[in-house]
């Protein structure tokens, strides 16, 4: 096929230089283990985590209706928490219940990429994506240009901030992304292998449906149908369309019927799928976040949708704008400003940025270098010396930042952490080294930058930070004192005013045993409540009294505590 006028890539063998996939993989394992590493549960992910401990240790009801330790949880669909709690009991002989949610994690996130190679990879070889022909050749063959797309397609979403922060913790980002780049693969797929990429596809649509808020699923329903009847893929759409239509649609449905037996948590996730215009909050909130959240996806999307333009009925652009107008849709419509509203930008920008990335000239690249060079090297600094402050107590006013937050806190040191710390400071000076030394032409060497700048330091955060983030954010001291103050024959705990966050993590570390939120046990008679210090609206500090008046009646006191990050809003154990 001829090249046309208004394709926007001109590229020669240079250009697409195979990048080493040792690097690769070593980058991919960094990333992926860092975060999952050398600490306890945290507050953002207690709650989710609390759903699938529930369900591992529950029954058949439990698994139906998402519950933290009897409280209903209904913003988001099971998947995420039934991916856990099969870990959770596959693996409870041999890890505790956290690391065995932690290495399910770990399993998705890597499912993730490589399901992202695969669909990038393949679209780059299609004949409507290739670069120009040169009057004298030496234009990139389909196969090295798609693995470049791809290669950097990863790498993009390890720089990417928003990825990091939300698919390393126990909660739902992870799978999130995973039924995104599932539905991603086998759309692609299915331009060339109908008949065995249209169960991907479908596996995928299923996995939105039982995993996104329905009113985005609502959304993907109809990017879907466009997709199957408006597109490419209406040459196969007798072959692809019954498949993909019929599970993604009644999985997703069996789960509703199921739902709407217990008019209690149907009421409940009625309640949760409000529609309402965006507000001048939530937007301002998305201004203000998106871009830091997406970066540097998003400027690259945004100017590959530019470059391409005169190109937007090619299955890339198709797929890209399909997964941008979804969420996109869902924010102005439902008002919403929950962090996995902008986690579902990051599929359709991470599919869109590689093609933008291969239209960039030089001088547009370098400015990708040098943000990376300048801020990972700061950030990478800053962790440095905080580390050495609180060993030394110099420079003196981080030490006292560092204590000031922490007061009870006491660094060990450990040999291992420390290594490794030493070793990826050293390999992203040899990073620096390479790019200063031979100023490789290869596309991919600024995501190449920018991923191991953030890599970089998400490991440093993992090793000499970790010991300090983990003494401010975990609840296992809080628990374990709880659960020595509980007196061994307690039967029941009733919870008032206690974030779900809480409540998961007491019931991991604590045990303890929740009255049910539900209207059948309103009036059982519990003597013991667990709340918040602000809940009893009191004028001063507890500060150790034994006895607290509350509700016109007199509270005995049994145990008090709080993370260190939480200091002036303790958890208390009151016995009436």
């Amino acid at each position: 096929m001829p090249p046309k006028t208004s394709n926007p890539l001109r590229l020669n063998q240079d250009d697409v230089a195979r990048l080493p996939h040792r690097y690769l993989i070593l980058v991919v394992m960094l990333y992926i283990a860092a975060g999952l590493t050398w600490r306890d549960l945290w507050r953002q992910e207690a709650a989710s985590f609390g759903i699938m401990l529930s369900m591992a240790q529950g029954g058949v009801s439990d698994w139906i209706y998402p519950n933290v330790a009897g409280l209903y949880s209904v913003t988001l669909g099971p998947l995420p928490y039934w991916i856990g709690a099969i870990f959770i009991q596959l693996f409870n002989s041999i890890m505790s219940p956290f690391n065995a949610v932690q290495l399910g994690i770990a399993c998705q996130d890597a499912l993730s990429i490589y399901l992202l190679w695969l669909a990038v990879y393949r679209l780059g070889k299609r004949h409507e994506l290739q670069p120009q022909r040169l009057a004298f050749g030496g234009e990139p063959l389909p196969n090295e240009y798609g693995r470049m797309l791809a290669d950097s397609a990863v790498l993009l979403l390890i720089a990417t901030y928003g990825v990091a922060a939300h698919t390393h913790d126990t909660s739902e980002g992870a799978t999130i992304l995973l039924v995104c780049m599932m539905w991603l693969c086998g759309a692609v797929g299915s331009l060339e292998r109908p008949l065995k990429s249209r169960w991907l596809w479908a596996v995928g649509f299923a996995g939105m449906g039982l995993t996104l808020p329905f009113s985005l699923f609502i959304f993907f329903i109809l990017a879907t149908l466009c997709a199957l009847f408006f597109t490419h893929w209406r040459e196969n759409s007798l072959n692809v369309a019954p498949v993909v239509i019929f599970i993604g649609m009644v999985a997703p449905a069996v789960w509703l019927f199921n739902i709407a037996q217990n008019a209690e948590f149907f009421t409940a996730w009625l309640g949760s799928q409000h529609f309402a215009p965006l507000s001048s909050v939530n937007a301002a909130f998305f201004g203000r976040n998106i871009l830091v959240f997406t970066w540097p996806i998003a400027p690259l999307g945004l100017w590959c949708l530019w470059q391409w333009r005169s190109r937007w009925s090619n299955p890339m652009m198709i797929l890209g704008i399909l997964l941008l107008i979804a969420p996109l849709c869902h924010t102005f419509i439902t008002g919403q400003r929950f962090d996995a509203s902008m986690l579902m930008f990051i599929p359709g920008f991470l599919l869109l940025a590689p093609f933008g990335l291969a239209t960039l000239n030089r001088g547009r690249a370098n400015i990708i270098d040098w943000f990376s060079l300048l801020t990972f090297s700061a950030l990478s600094l800053l962790i440095w010396l905080f580390w050495v402050a609180a060993w030394t107590g110099f420079p003196a006013q981080l030490a006292r930042n560092v204590y000031k937050l922490a007061p009870d806190f006491k660094p060990e040191f450990k040999w291992w952490p420390f290594m490794i710390a030493v070793a990826v400071t050293v390999g992203w000076l040899l990073v620096l080294r390479w790019r200063a030394r031979f100023q490789p032409r290869a596309l991919w060497k600024s995501v190449a930058f920018s991923s191991s700048g953030l890599v970089m330091v998400w490991v440093l955060l993992a090793t000499l930070a970790m010991p300090w983030l983990n003494h401010t954010r975990s609840y296992e001291a809080a628990g374990q004192a709880l659960n020595r103050s509980i007196p061994p024959e307690t039967t029941c705990v009733r919870a008032i005013d206690l974030p779900a966050s809480a409540r998961g993590a007491m019931y991991y570390y604590a045990h303890v045993p929740f009255v049910p939120e539900r209207a059948a046990f309103k009036n059982v008679n519990c003597p013991y409540v667990l709340t918040q210090e602000r809940t009893l609206k009191l004028n001063t500090r507890i500060n150790g009294k034994p006895t607290v008046e509350w509700q016109g009646q007199t509270w005995q006191v049994i145990w008090t505590g709080e993370r260190v990050s939480e200091r002036s809003n303790a958890l208390m154990l009151l016995r009436q």
